[in-house]
């Protein structure tokens, strides 16, 4: 049965009006009908399949026929402050960040950065459904969240839990040896991704000062968004977030 995110408070009863742009999707793109069984999530940690009543392109209803927790999620709050890139780029990495486990997005702001605002509403709606269409097909128990754009100095002396910034500088520490060496599991980990042009030594610098770890992923100097990508993978396999 395909799976959907609506509104909290949208399954407040058995019976179930759908929110209209759902409803559309219901008829429009998937084709689906009255008798049809689908299972919505709002987040709170229950799923619920229902029964499809009536359907239309405008409207549509359902019966509540069977409740179940929604899929667990990580135990690890990963928030992933991704430097903007080119757009196709970053919902590359909102897409890909919500497969892995990424409970948060915050883009950010730093100097070299060929991308220097995020745009508007209608972007933000984007990455909006982005990160819910990828949340319902690898079956996480919430969507994760976007923050509105923050500049770099903001960020490192913000960012929640660990602090990790990759940089292709830094040469006596890598990611995984510091996570392995690590007395105690953090609650939450904070990545700090640099622009296409790379960090600054200035910025790694102050992000230092702020509390924030440089790490190294190795030789290979790689994209914006494959470094976003690729480390939080690591940090939720090192963690245990990723079968142990």
């Amino acid at each position: 049965m395909r799976r959907f995110f609506v509104p909290a408070g949208t399954v407040a009863s058995r019976e179930v009006v759908l929110p209209p742009e759902l409803a559309r999707r219901l008829t429009k793109v998937l084709r689906l009908q009255r008798g049809d069984h689908v299972v919505l999530a709002d987040g709170s940690g229950r799923d619920y399949e229902v029964k499809l009543k009536d359907v239309s392109a405008r409207v549509a209803s359902a019966v509540v026929v069977g409740e179940r927790p929604s899929p667990p999620e990580p135990s690890l709050a990963l928030v992933l402050y991704q430097s903007l890139v080119r757009p196709q780029r970053f919902e590359l990495v909102l897409e890909k960040g919500t497969e892995v486990g990424v409970s948060r997005f915050v883009p950010l702001i730093s100097g070299r950065a060929q991308v220097r605002t995020a745009a508007g509403s209608q972007r933000a709606q984007r990455w909006r459904r982005l990160v819910t269409e990828a949340a319902e097909q690898c079956g996480r128990g919430r969507v994760p969240a976007i923050d509105p754009p923050a500049p770099f100095e903001e960020a490192v002396r913000s960012a929640p839990g660990l602090r990790l910034i990759p940089w292709e500088s830094e040469r006596s520490q890598g990611l995984r040896s510091h996570l392995r060496a690590l007395e105690e599991q953090p609650a939450s980990v904070s990545l700090i991704i640099g622009p296409e042009g790379g960090f600054a030594g200035e910025e790694v610098e102050l992000a230092r000062r702020a509390g924030c770890v440089p790490v190294s992923l190795g030789p290979r100097i790689l994209r914006s968004e494959t470094a976003g990508i690729v480390t939080a993978a690591l940090v939720m396999h090192e963690l245990g977030e990723m079968g142990g």
